[in-house]
């Protein structure tokens, strides 16, 4: 009888199953570390473009912190421009302000032709009356009045003949304003035509409230004599209607005090003021009442008078008008209220 052998694996079937486990082991561990590296890498692209996209924002920023620092620049640059412009400006306005203004104050405020200087500047208008319609009923008031102010210094009886010019200065129109008046006296007894200059302050707009500083002969270049004072007794004197002729005055300070509280009025509406009666109270005590409407004395006027409104009705009403001197300077200030007493229908009283 032949041998039996037991059956049991083959060792070259276990060592190649060995070798294929190890092949799929190895197979593992290379695609293993092939995922790692291509990870490896994937993440260092990333990180590569995020680093990349900082850079790039980075960069883009200081170019516009660069942008930014050259338009900094640039408006500082402007910025010091404008200064060096208004540091220039600012000089030759004070320089050409001064030449303005001394060039104003040497005529005292007379004569500023071939000068100009904005009145939002502080300016003056200047302003030439061609014609008689040319000058406002205001200045020829203020031209009149400023004659009856050296008349009574002086003791002369110069009369308005026309107004040839006159400069405004007033911070806007609706401030009080100071009128530096050219114009034309002419003397009645003899006929003589005399150059003269008046110039009046306004301290009001709505009411009579004005000073008269200049007043005199163009070429003296003086304001008028010195006078003493008086002792504060008040005198009250009324006004006969055959006076008033003779201190045409009274007239003049009520038709300036009424256009200074009525600026548009037409020069033809004066015509239609009537005076009625006159009280004039002063310091002056001298033997005949009548002279103390001449002097140059302080004076408070009241004048009641009536304004024909047309159609038969008239206004009764009152004026105070109060006149300043200082015979030291010979300045003159003038002062009014006017107010309105009663309103009456002539035509309906006639009826």
């Amino acid at each position: 009888m032949g041998e039996v052998v037991a059956g049991g694996p083959n060792p070259s079937m276990i060592e190649e199953k060995k070798k294929r486990k190890r092949e799929k082991m190895m197979r593992k561990k290379e695609n293993k570390r092939k995922k790692k590296e291509e990870r490896k890498e994937q993440l260092e692209m990333e990180e590569e473009k995020q680093w990349g996209e900082l850079i790039d924002q980075y960069e883009l920023e200081i170019e516009e912190l660069e942008k930014k620092k050259e338009q900094l620049m640039e408006l500082q640059d402007q910025l010091e421009a404008k200064q060096r412009a208004r540091n220039f400006k600012r000089m030759y306005k004070y320089r050409y302000h001064g030449h303005y203004w001394e060039r104003v104050w040497k005529s005292d405020g007379f004569d500023i032709e071939g000068l100009e200087l904005h009145p939002a500047l502080g300016g003056m208008l200047a302003f030439v009356c061609k014609k008689e319609n040319d000058c406002p009923i205001l200045v020829s008031l203020y031209a009149k009045t400023g004659l009856h102010r050296y008349n009574m210094l002086e003791g002369t009886n110069l009369q308005l003949h026309r107004v040839k010019k006159y400069n405004r200065k007033s911070a806007c129109c609706f401030m009080p304003a100071t009128y530096y008046i050219t114009l034309e006296a002419v003397d009645p007894a003899t006929g003589s035509v005399v150059p003269f200059q008046i110039s009046s302050h306004e301290r009001s707009k709505g009411e009579m409230d004005v000073r008269f500083i200049v007043a005199r002969p163009q070429e003296t270049g003086t304001n008028g004599a010195v006078f003493g004072s008086k002792a504060p007794v008040f005198y009250y004197v009324p006004v006969q209607e055959s006076e008033l002729k003779e201190n045409d005055w009274i007239r003049l300070y009520l038709e300036l005090g009424f256009v200074s509280t009525n600026r548009r009025a037409p020069q033809s509406k004066l015509s239609d003021l009537k005076i009625v009666e006159v009280m004039v109270e002063t310091k002056e005590d001298v033997e005949q009442p009548s002279e103390r409407l001449k002097g140059f004395i302080d004076a408070v006027v009241y004048i009641k008078y009536d304004e024909d409104l047309g159609e038969g009705q008239v206004c009764k009403r009152r004026a105070i008008i109060t006149r300043f001197v200082d015979l030291e300077s010979g300045h003159m200030s003038l002062k009014s209220h006017h107010s309105l007493e009663v309103k009456i229908d002539e035509s309906e009283r006639a009826v």
